[in-house]
């Protein structure tokens, strides 16, 4: 009995270890395997569980109240890692030794949430401020309630409005103050074993949106796409997450949203920031742009005829969820979005940016980079 004990507290520290065993390599199937490597039927022997924290860059096992869903551990235990781009076969979205950039060989399309969860030297803005993770070592204080918060942005939705009682909800990786999964107590529930990413196939087609959370694009539900297999890890001009983009200007120009496609990956970052998509090509409020836009073909004219390498530090949506990576751009037809300018989890820039911003000078002839990459007339 006592060797048998010993062997059991081995299996709950190396849970890590064991968890992503069951993971097919890459995001491109759904989960297989040993089901106790992931689920426990009563949490009831040595303890009542185990999950990750995240404190100061430094990952800590400790035991809880018991999981939901039967689950042995939360996002985090799977999701977290020294370096490279996965843990086990699962994507790694919060390092715990700093990346020394954003962008490929350094962090996932989403960029990271180490620079927003350490707190060293980093602020609110560095990433999404997601309980559990950002914010852990105190220094941070997070903002509950996003930035543009419009409680009517996501009216109509097919799988529910979120919550707008953000006073005292932090944000969560999925559930109803969460971005992936329903935004409702389901979550992301199930959709590990229903997963369709990867090179297995895409994530929706136009005109018909994922009607599950395991084939909507990275478990954003409803969202349509093409997911790269390395989740963008070793991206290239050639090789990289299509994203699905519409020439939407559905009441743009006023500040109530009805958005016209709800599967596009701009509207995601709309349930949470509608006010930035609003009042963008309002020109009855006098010079038009007062946003950036997004969801809008980029200009076929002028200085915009020079995009046609895909950048991935710029990147660009489709108005047609592409079967493999593209490594052309066509102004007129290609999307400006909201992942154009930012990242998805974190990076080391402000905003969650993916370059300096402060390092675009107009006129000063230096890199054809970020901003310029689109403005290619204003270097």
């Amino acid at each position: 009995m006592k060797g048998g004990v010993k062997v059991r507290k081995i299996f709950i520290t190396s849970f890590l270890i064991l968890l992503s065993v069951a993971l097919i390599s890459g995001s491109a199937y759904a989960i297989s395997g040993v089901c106790s490597n992931c689920h426990t039927m009563h949490n009831s022997q040595n303890g009542l569980g185990e999950v990750q924290t995240y404190s100061g860059g430094i990952i800590t096992t400790g035991v809880i109240t018991p999981q939901p869903n039967l689950l042995k551990a939360d996002c985090i235990a799977c999701h977290a890692g020294s370096t490279g781009q996965k843990n086990g076969d699962a994507p790694i979205v919060v390092h715990t030794t700093a990346p020394t950039g954003q962008g490929a060989g350094k962090t996932l399309a989403g960029g990271d949430f180490y620079w927003v969860a350490t707190g060293l030297g980093a602020t609110d803005s560095s990433g999404h401020n997601v309980s559990g993770l950002a914010a852990a070592d105190g220094s941070i204080t997070p903002a509950n309630t996003p930035p543009g918060w419009d409680a009517g942005a996501t009216t109509g939705f097919t799988f529910g409005a979120v919550g707008s009682v953000w006073a005292s909800n932090q944000l969560s990786c999925a559930g109803i103050y969460g971005c992936h999964g329903r935004h409702d107590s389901t979550g992301i529930t199930g959709a590990h074993h229903g997963n369709t990413g990867g090179s297995a196939t895409q994530a929706g087609t136009v005109g018909t949106p994922p009607s599950t959370i395991g084939s909507s694009f990275r478990f954003l539900a409803g969202i349509s796409g093409k997911e790269e297999t390395n989740w963008n890890w070793s991206e290239t001009s050639s090789t990289h997450n299509e994203y699905f983009g519409a020439n939407d200007t559905t009441l743009r120009g006023s500040a109530g949203n009805v958005y016209g496609n709800k599967d596009t990956i701009s509207f995601s970052c709309a349930e949470c920031h509608g006010k930035f998509h609003s009042y963008i090509d309002d020109t009855a409020q006098g010079t038009p742009w007062l946003r950036h836009p997004t969801d809008i073909a980029l200009k076929n004219a002028g200085e915009y005829l020079s995009y046609t390498v895909y950048s991935t530090e710029a990147p660009v949506a489709r108005p047609t969820v592409l079967s493999g990576s593209n490594g052309t751009v066509t102004p007129g037809t290609d999307i400006v979005m909201c992942l154009s300018c930012h990242r998805a989890h974190g990076s080391p820039e402000p905003d969650l940016l993916r370059w300096t911003y402060s390092g675009m000078v107009a006129g000063g002839g230096g890199s054809d980079t970020g901003c310029f990459t689109c403005h290619t007339s204003k270097n």
